[in-house]
């Protein structure tokens, strides 16, 4: 099992370093842990696009935090750790074809999420079987790199 978040921040979270968590829901976030996921695939709204998706990452499921950030009260979250080879960013989704291909995937699969325009735990979704495959057959056209530049020491 793996899981579909529909990240609406990620621009600004990216930017202000606030890596390693997502806001999720008591619901989901158990129901997603009960599930022991691998991944978390992220996609955000193109900008100017509405019901369109981008993928943007897919980043490797963590049971707790692995990384410190203030949380907001009565906030839940969903972690992943940022640095694992396995989490890794999408490139070129930012292109129209892949744009297409990925909101093609999600209305034929997400319907519902869709009408509500993947707002909250609209925005969430446990991924498995045919539905999971076909995400992975779709992400495998395109290119990756590492989510998170690979921290090298200086010095000998």
């Amino acid at each position: 099992m793996d899981v579909f978040y529909c990240w609406k921040n990620h621009d600004a979270d990216v930017k202000a370093g606030r890596i390693g968590y997502l806001k999720s829901t008591s619901g989901k976030a158990s129901e997603f842990a009960d599930g022991m996921p691998d991944y978390i695939w992220a996609f955000k709204a193109p900008r100017g696009s509405k019901g369109e998706l981008q993928l943007v990452a897919r980043l490797r499921w963590a049971d707790k935090s692995l990384v410190k950030h203030k949380a907001e009260p009565g906030t839940v979250y969903i972690s992943y750790d940022p640095q694992d080879s396995g989490s890794v960013r999408f490139e070129p989704g930012e292109t129209e074809a892949a744009i297409g291909a990925t909101s093609d995937w999600a209305a034929r699969h997400f319907p519902k999420m869709l009408a509500a325009n993947f707002q909250g735990a609209n925005g969430q979704e446990a991924l498995r079987g045919l539905v999971l495959n076909e995400l992975k057959g779709l992400a495998a056209d395109f290119r990756t790199e590492p989510f998170v530049a690979p921290v090298t020491q200086a010095g000998g």
